[in-house]
């Protein structure tokens, strides 16, 4: 049976129909899965539908998510200014954002339908067939890797065990010894490349009922914030010492959107809804990759599955919501500056409503962005200058110049400049540290984002050390292959190797200079140059295998069968070292052999802040410091609140309090006495130390005991539940 363009108009109209249905009535599942459908594929599938960009069905895929996470932010920001004026006081509420978009939606399918961008035909398979192709093997894989990076966490929650998140960790690594053996056909790559990004996730995120990490819990106050008055006051930002929040729809819009239509609470959009659409970003690396190298299929995953597999993907990424947003639109900037087969309108209308998107995303990211921007444009003029070429340079003056100044602009005008004046301060200190290069203390966070002078506690820990030297050896032999292979062979575009050369001298710079370091976050910096130099890791390996079979004088049959041992011995055994599988397995038997393990109390004894009771499962925010933070926020008058670094994010989050009424613990207040204030120590503080905050910006321990004796004394304990403590000072 096959759709035409009428029947399809047809069947979206009864969808949206449908799920207005089922969000006015409330029913629970079929309003949370028909809206997370309609608010993050339909609008872009229209819009992609009638401006006819690409007819390559991944290039569609991600432009329709992109467009439609836009779609979200700034339909809610014009509802925002466009609706109080007509007496509607809460324009970001159920109703008015129901009921815009509905009508939104249906006018878009009607002019889909009208331009004859509907004009495609679906075919309906016979049930049968249907349920065949469900019960395929390759299907089935991707499945159970998908259930069991959901069932592992869930099962982590419920009886501390982590059988399951291991098994999901080993199917993973199972499939892709498959697919590196090419066991698996090519058209399921980008399938399991978004179930394992997905899965990876879930398995940090939904291992507790809280958040983790510091940035989301600022993230969801703010949220809330807009949530609780149905309104985004870009004002706010000018008098909050955080005002780049604010100006982040990423943070005030988008999850409110989701959780209004939904009827979910924040923190579960954050932990179920953002790490699907951050999934989209590897598969838009699947797509640069295949389109701008020379490398096989099966090595394009490789890179993406490389990629995936440093930490920062399953670690850092979920707890920093804003970031992975803006980072989905960085790799669809970067497909879109790289596509040349795409009409010049079109692609420079789509560059900079993603561009605008990214900028109001995540402020470091887009100045980032700019960076590497900069380095295409001279690049490119570079290049065809030498090589007297006349082709269209693909970024125009006027796109250049329209992504700075909505870059700039909009935290410039929207947050009071404090953006603007982090990245004048960043500039300042790259300055100073040019005259005091060799001199400059090393920064700690080199060693983490390098994993370099880590000093391990066990065997395990030290091939997982050795093994991420190792990808970055074949990172640097991989590049220098390229790059000097590139006239002869040209294994990667002009324009990727731009790119992956200026993600190599971000790194260099990080490195050299140790002061600036901090101020980029290294550990993400890293991150970032990988979107680029993950193909060079397989690059570096593959030559490798190529230059001693050659030397060996091996047989072809035979070279490929080495080429795939060592492409298995190299990236499957870093995933699973860095996932901290192999940690588990060998050093903590007692979490997966039984389903008996320490209480919760235990281990947040044994195992403070910033570590856990598994090599698997991320340690997040203590249900005592949220039972704590919240009685605090209820009972607490306008008087200021100190606490350390990461209780303070906890109380601004759970205890609703505004991140300009908590103070950090500073080394110097420790002398200086203490009036109409609290002082609040978390669970962790309770057995381990406060984390303070130096003038430098560096984050250094100091033991809670010696600052509750000279905290304490003269303060009145309000509050303990065992473990979480609130004084007040009179």
């Amino acid at each position: 049976m096959k759709l035409g363009a009428k029947e399809i108009c047809a069947a979206v109209l009864l969808f949206i129909t449908v799920t207005d249905a089922s969000i006015f009535w409330d029913i629970p599942v079929l309003r949370q899965v028909l809206g997370f459908v309609l608010l993050t594929f339909l609008p872009g599938f229209l819009l992609i539908q009638i401006i006819r960009l690409t007819k390559d069905p991944l290039e569609k895929t991600l432009f329709a998510i992109g467009l439609s996470i836009s779609f979200l932010m700034f339909g809610a920001v014009a509802m925002n200014f466009a609706y109080p004026p007509l007496g509607i006081l809460r324009p970001i509420s159920l109703f008015p954002i129901v009921l815009t978009f509905t009508v939104i939606l249906a006018v878009l399918t009607l002019l889909a339908y009208r331009t004859g961008a509907l004009d495609i035909q679906i075919t309906l398979s016979p049930f049968n067939t249907l349920i065949d192709r469900i019960l395929s093997p390759p299907l089935l894989a991707a499945g159970l890797i998908l259930v069991l990076g959901i069932l592992g966490p869930l099962f982590v929650r419920s009886g501390r065990n982590t059988i399951f998140s291991l098994l999901s960790m080993l199917s993973i690594a199972a499939i892709a010894m498959l697919i590196i053996s090419r066991r698996v056909p090519e058209r399921f790559y980008p399938l399991y490349i978004f179930v394992i990004a997905v899965a990876l996730q879930y398995n940090r995120m939904l291992a507790s009922l809280n958040l983790g990490g510091v940035d989301i819990h600022v993230e969801l106050y703010f949220a809330n914030l807009v949530r609780s008055t149905g309104f985004w006051d870009p004002m706010y930002s000018i008098t909050s010492s955080l005002g780049d929040y604010v100006a982040m729809l990423s943070v005030t819009m988008l999850p409110n959107v989701y959780s209004v239509l939904l009827n979910v609470d924040t923190v579960w959009v954050f932990k179920i809804i953002f790490p699907i659409i951050v999934a989209f970003v590897p598969l838009g690396l699947y797509q640069i990759y295949k389109t701008q190298t020379k490398l096989s299929r099966r090595s394009v995953f490789l890179a993406t599955f490389f990629f995936m597999s440093f930490f920062v993907f399953y670690t850092y990424l979920p707890v920093i919501p804003r970031q992975g947003i803006a980072l989905l639109f960085f790799v669809l900037v970067v497909i879109l500056i790289l596509n040349n087969d795409l009409q010049e309108s079109k692609r420079s209308a789509m560059i900079i409503l993603f561009i605008a998107s990214m900028a109001v995303s995540h402020y470091a990211t887009s100045y980032l962005f700019l960076f590497y921007l900069a380095i295409l444009v001279i690049g490119s003029a570079l290049i065809r200058s030498k090589n007297r070429q006349g082709r269209r340079q693909p970024l125009t003056a006027a796109i250049c110049i329209l992504a700075v100044v909505i870059t700039l602009g909009w935290y410039m005008f929207m947050s009071g400049g404090a953006a603007l004046e982090a990245l004048i301060s960043t500039g300042s200190h790259v300055a100073s540290s040019l005259s005091s290069m060799f001199s400059a203390p090393a920064d700690p966070y080199v060693a983490a984002g390098l994993n370099l002078n880590i000093v391990s506690e066990s065997f395990t820990q030290q091939l997982a050390h050795d093994w991420q030297i190792l990808t970055e050896v074949l990172i640097v032999i991989g590049l220098a292959f390229v790059t000097w292979q590139h006239r002869k062979t040209s294994k990667m575009s002009s324009q990727l190797l731009l790119l992956s050369l200026a993600s190599f001298a971000i790194l260099l710079l990080i490195i050299a200079l140790p002061s600036v370091s901090a101020r980029f976050n290294t550990v993400r910096s890293y991150a970032f140059a990988l979107l680029f130099l993950a193909p060079c890791c397989v690059f570096g390996a593959e030559a490798i295998v190529d230059f001693i079979s050659t030397r060996l004088h091996v047989k072809v049959d035979t070279a490929l069968k080495l080429t795939s041992a060592a492409l298995i011995v190299v990236f499957v055994s870093f995933f699973l070292f860095s996932t901290g599988s192999i940690s588990e397995i060998a050093e903590r038997p007692s979490n997966y052999a039984s389903l008996s393990s320490p209480n919760n109390i235990d281990q947040h004894i044994l195992y403070p802040r910033n570590q856990t009771w598994s090599y698997v499962v991320s340690t997040s925010t203590p249900s005592e410091d949220v039972y704590g933070s919240k009685w605090l926020g209820d009972v607490k008058d306008r008087s200021l609140v100190y606490s350390d670094v990461y209780s303070k994010s906890e109380l601004s989050s759970y205890g609703n309090m505004s991140p300009d009424s908590v103070r950090f613990f500073w080394p110097v207040s420790f002398n200086q006495p203490i009036h109409h204030a609290y002082v609040y120590f978390g669970f962790t503080n309770q057995y381990g130390d406060l984390a303070i905050l130096t003038n430098a910006g560096a984050i250094e321990k100091v033991r809670t005991a010696s600052v509750r004796a000279l905290t304490t004394g003269a303060a009145d304990r309000i509050y303990s539940n065992g473990l979480t403590e609130a004084y007040y000072y009179p």
